[in-house]
């Protein structure tokens, strides 16, 4: 099985930031990618509106992302550098709660799975 996740964050106001933040992710580093993969993310894509980012990721069913995100930046320095990098262009959305950085959203809708009672059916919260 494959969970689904959403996540909203929102880029810093500033010259530059959203040309430098899509610049980067244009060259992501193999090594963050390769280790997102070894922890269970199948896909991953970002898209931006203004300076709003939404993250839809997929994941493998025992991906846990309180377990696997911080295990992804101990499997290399290069992680953790770009961890850093990222977070200086980012800035928690207006409905995360205390301590959030990149919120989760709620799935409304899900084509394929529009019988929740269906085996399958996931809303990763």
């Amino acid at each position: 099985m494959t969970k689904h996740y959403a996540q909203t964050i929102c880029l810093r106001d500033g010259a530059g930031v959203v040309d430098e933040y899509k610049a980067y992710h244009a060259e992501a580093w193999p090594e963050v990618c390769d280790a997102l993969s070894a922890v269970g993310v199948e896909e991953m894509r970002i898209w931006l509106v203004g300076r709003r980012l939404f993250m839809a990721m997929s994941t493998s069913d025992a991906f846990d992302p309180e377990v696997d995100f911080p295990r992804h930046m101990a499997m290399s320095p290069r992680c953790v550098e770009w961890g850093a990098r990222m977070r200086a262009f980012q800035t928690p959305p207006p409905e995360a709660m205390e301590g959030d950085w990149w919120t989760y959203m709620e799935c409304v809708f899900d084509l394929g799975a529009r019988d929740r009672s269906k085996p399958g059916y996931r809303n990763s919260d």
